[in-house]
Order: structure tokens, then C-alpha cells, then sequence
């Protein structure tokens, strides 16, 4: 016997003496038809744009998309963040328009007389504000659930400095939240307070922590691992935890003038311009920064060559198969040469969120959202309205957000009476 025949011969016994379990499990894939399997473990991994279209393929796929159970599993889903809420766009500008998009970017269905704000997000739940109405409520954008939220006793202006924590695990079955506002102790003391909000209670109360976060910037709020943490003008990341009511204070790791916070995995990172790339790190478990990822030059993050369809072939060439009857074949593409931008000022690093580490850019209208692992670029452009043709967004107020399916659980605002069906008395309500 040859060794090529002994060897197949040794693979084909240990097959035959796999253990129970194993033969369990070769039976049980065999007889589970693929639509089922899809149904129980890819439908949850999709937007919640894409998974409702498929809810016309079957029944049973429509009942387990609209499950409760469902929309749980799917907020705890790891999933790539689906784009911006940004004042300029209109609304949410997301990377992929055909299926991580949401009905109304502008949150029309909410209660609102003027255009809103979103303040941050987690988990596909968002805390908006009204200006107009000076207002707070929580949505889920891709369901248009919402819910009111009272105003905090005391907050930052004109924007309030409110971070949304979302618990995404299997055992959030309400959809309960909480949001964390930081506000300065005194005007121009450097020294914050914190107040706390969660659906259960349905009040704001004040913390104990203070902590030191002078040029506190209210737009850079972001949720990792049950603390809300914001970034400083002066090089330092403020975090505040309701679980724990601790609070933390870490350093820039590079030049705190170009750098910016994000959530990945759910523990805090944040992306620093060293030289002519980007360099990103994850917050240890004892308090400092470790390196989280290659560095990134800028000829990865905006490469010189883009790949674009020939527009006006397109059209020529459907124009000559309209009139001939022929198929037309795809536009060749063309290599279009573009200034490599520096890395300067012109070029700004955003926050960002998401299962994975995506580093945010923003060049002139390019946004780029780069996997730091996978080393993918997911690229949009945000537009201009038309009052604003000559008048660039500078980044300074936005929101990132990752579409879930996540329930939202009504607040239950305090001093209301909240009604309770009696079978005997009808609905009654209790202080």
C-alpha cells in the first residue's frame, strides 16, 4: 500500500469513528432545509432595510422578522456603523443607500416644529433634540419608534452634552436605555457634572463624580462599554459610568489637536494624525492606550486612482441599444486622477462606532469610513443644498449611527399616572 493510499485510509476511519455529537450534528444540517437556516442565523446579520424586503419571500420569515425576539437578537448583533446624521445632508447620509438607509433621514415622524439634531447614538437608539421646541427625545430611526425624554435640570448650550447608553444584550427585552448629560459646574470652572436619565425611572438625577473637562466638546459624545465618554479641546477623554459612578479621565496619546473618540467593540478607541496617516489606538484595561491597529497613511485613505464608470458612454450606449435592439454590454470603467490631499487641515478625523474599527474622514465632501483590519473603504459624498452650493460642511456637528431593529422602551415620565387595563373597571390610572 502506498502512503497517498494510507493516508486516505486513516482519514476515512476517523471519519467513521467522529464522535455522536458530531454525527448529531451532520444529521441535523442535513435535514434542516436552507431556508430555515437562513432564517435563524443570516437574517439578523442584515439592515433592518434589507431584512424587511425580505419579508415577502415566505411567512414564516415575515413572522420572525416582526418577533420581538428578533429585534432583540438583532440590536446585539455585531454590525458595521451605517452612516451619519449630518445637518448639511438633510439628514442621515448613510454609506450604503440601497440597504443600510432609513425611511424618513430627516425624522419627520417626529414631534417636532423645526429640524432636529441627533446628539449620539448606540445601537441603532438615538437621542434627538429640538431647538425650536428645546425638547429631547429617544428614536430608532430605521422603526420611527420614539419616545419624549423632559429636558435635564442643567446643560450645556446651545447644545445639549448628551450621550444615549443602549444595553444590546439578549436580556434587554424592554428596550431600556439611559442617557448621560455632562454640564459644567459653574461658568468657566473646567469642572462637569453629570446627570443621568433612564426609561424605567423616567427622571434625570444628579451624580456625585465631578470631573475636570475643560473644552468639553458636545458633539464628540460616544458610548463605549457602558460609559459615555466626550473629547476635550485641551488633549484629554472625559467618561462618566451610571453602572459604576466612576469616572475616568485618560490622555491624547499623540497631538491632541488632531485627534477624535470612537467606539469599536465596545470599548473606547481613538484615531490620531501622526505625520502623514492616521495611527489608532484601544483604552486598556488599566486606564492607558495600547496600539489597536496598523498605521494608516492617507494614500490608503484617499487613494489617487478612482475607479468610475464612463457616464457618457452609459448613456450613448443605451441610446444605441434602444434604437438597434442589441444588448448592451457594461461601460468599461475609467481611471480618474485625482490631487492626493495632505494630510492637513484640510483633512479631519470624525467619531465613529460599530463592531468593527472603521476610521472616519472627512476631505472637502469625501467621507471615508476605512476597516482598519480589512483594510475596506466605504466611500460617500456628502451633498450640498442647495442654498449652500459655495459652502463646504467643516464637521462640526454630527452624529454616527448603526442601524438596528432595537425596541425602544416607552418612558415612564415621572409625576404622570400611567395607565393599567382592569378587566373589571376598564383603564386605571396610578400616581
Amino acid at each position: 500500500m502506498s502512503a497517498g493510499d494510507a493516508s486516505t485510509s486513516d482519514h476515512l476511519r476517523a471519519c467513521r469513528q467522529a464522535s455522536p455529537r458530531r454525527r448529531r450534528l451532520r444529521v441535523r444540517v442535513r435535514a434542516q432545509p436552507l431556508a430555515d437556516v437562513l432564517r435563524e442565523h443570516a437574517l439578523v446579520h442584515l439592515p433592518p432595510a434589507a431584512a424587511a424586503r425580505l419579508r415577502l419571500v415566505h411567512p414564516s420569515w415575515s413572522t420572525t422578522i416582526a418577533s420581538p425576539l428578533f429585534a432583540v437578537a438583532h440590536a446585539a448583533a455585531p454590525r458595521h456603523m451605517s452612516g451619519l446624521f449630518l445637518p448639511s445632508a438633510g439628514g442621515f447620509l448613510p454609506f450604503d443607500r440601497a440597504n443600510d438607509a432609513v425611511p424618513s433621514p430627516s425624522l419627520a415622524f417626529a414631534p417636532a416644529s423645526s429640524d432636529v439634531a441627533v446628539l449620539s447614538s448606540s445601537h441603532g437608539v438615538a437621542c434627538c433634540f429640538s431647538p425650536a421646541d428645546d425638547a429631547l427625545f429617544v428614536c430608532n430611526p430605521a422603526t420611527e419608534a420614539w419616545s419624549a425624554v423632559p429636558p435635564p435640570p442643567r446643560r450645556t448650550w446651545p447644545r445639549p452634552a448628551v450621550v444615549v447608553l443602549f444595553d444590546a444584550t439578549a436580556y434587554n427585552f424592554r428596550g431600556d436605555y439611559a442617557l448621560v448629560c455632562a454640564t459644567e459646574c459653574g461658568p468657566g470652572s473646567g469642572a462637569y457634572c453629570f446627570q443621568v436619565f433612564t426609561s424605567g425611572t423616567g427622571a434625570w438625577r444628579f451624580a456625585d463624580a465631578v470631573a475636570p473637562a475643560e473644552g468639553l466638546v458636545a458633539a464628540s459624545g460616544v458610548a463605549a462599554g457602558g460609559t459615555a465618554w466626550w473629547r476635550t479641546s485641551v488633549g484629554t477623554a472625559v467618561g462618566y459610568s451610571p453602572a459604576t459612578g466612576q469616572v475616568e479621565v485618560v490622555l491624547c496619546p499623540g497631538d491632541s489637536a488632531k485627534w477624535e473618540i470612537g467606539s469599536a467593540g465596545g470599548r473606547l478607541h481613538c484615531a490620531v494624525r501622526d505625520g502623514d496617516g492616521v495611527a489608532v489606538f484601544r483604552l486598556g484595561e488599566d486606564g492607558g492606550w495600547e496600539v489597536a491597529a496598523a498605521w494608516v497613511s492617507v494614500a490608503e485613505l484617499l487613494p489617487r486612482h478612482l475607479i468610475k464608470p464612463a457616464q457618457h458612454e452609459s448613456a450613448q450606449g443605451e441610446a444605441d441599444g434602444e434604437a438597434s435592439g442589441k444588448e448592451i454590454a457594461a461601460p468599461s470603467p475609467v481611471i480618474v486622477e485625482e490631487e492626493v490631499v495632505q494630510l492637513d487641515d484640510a483633512v479631519q478625523l470624525l467619531g465613529f462606532q460599530g463592531a468593527a474599527l472603521e476610521v472616519v474622514v472627512l476631505a472637502g465632501r469625501r467621507l471615508v469610513a476605512f476597516d482598519a483590519r480589512t483594510r475596506r473603504r466605504r466611500e460617500v459624498r456628502v451633498p450640498a443644498r442647495k442654498e449652500e452650493k459655495e459652502r463646504q460642511w467643516d464637521g462640526a456637528e454630527y452624529a454616527v449611527h448603526t442601524n438596528t431593529l432595537a425596541l425602544l422602551a416607552p418612558a415612564v415620565l415621572a409625576g404622570e399616572p400611567v395607565l393599567v387595563e382592569s378587566p373589571e373597571h376598564g383603564d386605571v390610572a396610578f400616581p
